[in-house]
């Protein structure tokens, strides 16, 4: 529950009209800073797309998040689900999840000091278990910068 309520609290802040006053996007040097997370998000998407579970975990922290939401079946209501940098890795290393394509659109990338979010909209396509899927919807992550680099800290999916 603590989890959700800190993807709640994160999302609120990226819709607030306040947050524009938080956003350092005007500082000089930001478009770098920006460029630099979305390339950095993209080249991530780019290990899941070769299936390199190694080279994906660099890209996150240890303590990395995901939060999605799992949808409504028969049997149980949609719930939130998390998983860490390394269930996500394993899953690609075991080829649980093969990914044929993710498409990023409308994105932005706000800046708050060393930590940046990173949003807007995806598609993709690929096997899970055994079976072809194809989803879309909108996501959130949160980067930060330590030692030079940025690093996800968690995504969100609603």
């Amino acid at each position: 529950m603590t989890r959700w309520l800190a993807a709640a609290a994160l999302t609120l802040l990226l819709l607030s009209p306040d947050y524009a006053r938080c956003d350092e996007s005007a500082s000089p040097g930001s478009a770098t800073a920006e460029s630099a997370v979305e390339a950095r998000s993209r080249a991530w998407i780019k290990t899941e797309l070769d299936g390199d579970a190694d080279a994906f975990r660099t890209f996150a922290t240890d303590g990395y998040i995901q939060l999605y939401v799992e949808p409504k079946t028969p049997l149980h209501p949609a719930h939130w689900v998390s998983k860490t940098r390394e269930q996500w890795a394993e899953e690609i290393r075991t080829k649980q999840v093969k990914y044929h394509s993710v498409v990023l659109r409308n994105t932005k990338v706000r800046l708050n000091g060393d930590i940046a979010f990173f949003t807007g909209e995806f598609t993709e396509k690929g096997v899970r278990d055994g079976a072809e899927y194809t989803e879309s919807g909108f996501f959130a992550e949160t980067w930060m910068k330590r030692n030079g680099q940025w690093f996800a800290v968690s995504s969100f999916f609603p």
